[in-house]
């Protein structure tokens, strides 16, 4: 798997992957998934964006929000031609080295509090609960991970 970043040329590619890779948990949560129905665009020009690819495939799409006191997973999206190819474990490996790599010591992410097999999958990753969060239509676990 080789990583890069994100071009506004790759937009089309993001869009159909996170779609393909976030439309089966709308039918657990009932809402749309945020990374799905996001401007693309402004993820762009917001946050690091980095691709997966491996044979000229694009495998995952990994967005990352690095603030000055703070660094977040917004997103990661597998596609789903490449399940069972630990492309996630892969992803969650550099987010932790590029947060480290910027300075800071942990790395925060959040999830819809009914996806319990992803927050399983993140506590199994260190990850821990912080507090959730509740919007208009839908609630939101966030945890986080110390690098030290």
């Amino acid at each position: 798997m080789a990583l890069r970043r994100a071009t506004t040329e790759d937009i089309p590619a993001i869009v159909a992957l996170t779609q393909a890779a976030y439309l089966p948990n709308e039918s657990i949560i009932g809402v749309p998934s945020l990374p799905r129905i996001a401007d693309h665009r402004k993820v762009l020009a917001e946050h690091e964006v980095w691709l997966a690819e491996s044979e000229g495939a694009l495998d995952g799409v990994l967005v990352l929000e690095e603030e000055p006191a703070k660094f977040t997973l917004w997103s990661i999206a597998v596609s789903p031609a490449a399940t069972g190819r630990k492309i996630g474990s892969q992803l969650m490996d550099f987010t932790e080295e590029r947060a480290k790599a910027l300075g800071h010591d942990a790395v925060h992410l959040y999830t819809h509090v009914k996806l319990a097999d992803r927050i399983g999958w993140y506590g199994r990753l260190g990850y821990r609960t912080t507090h959730y969060e509740d919007l208009p239509d839908r609630r939101l676990i966030h945890m986080r991970k110390s690098l030290r």
